[in-house]
């Protein structure tokens, strides 16, 4: 798509980071600055889907490059 590789990649992390920070509510305001957005969820310990989803972005970086 006209894309470089590396942009791509470096896209995705990006991706893969919000992500995961929106999932394990590591998310804060000094992070996400005016940005910022916590969303209500159910507590519990979410380190499994965090892992899960962290590894479905690492297959789309491994992919990319």
């Amino acid at each position: 798509l006209g894309v470089p590789t590396q942009s791509a990649a470096r896209a995705v992390a990006i991706m893969k980071a919000s992500a995961t920070a929106l999932i394990g509510e590591t998310n804060s305001p000094a992070s996400g600055g005016k940005r910022f957005r916590k969303m209500e969820a159910t507590q519990g310990d979410c380190s499994a889907l965090v892992a899960e989803a962290g590894a479905y972005f690492d297959r789309v970086i491994g992919a990319v490059a």
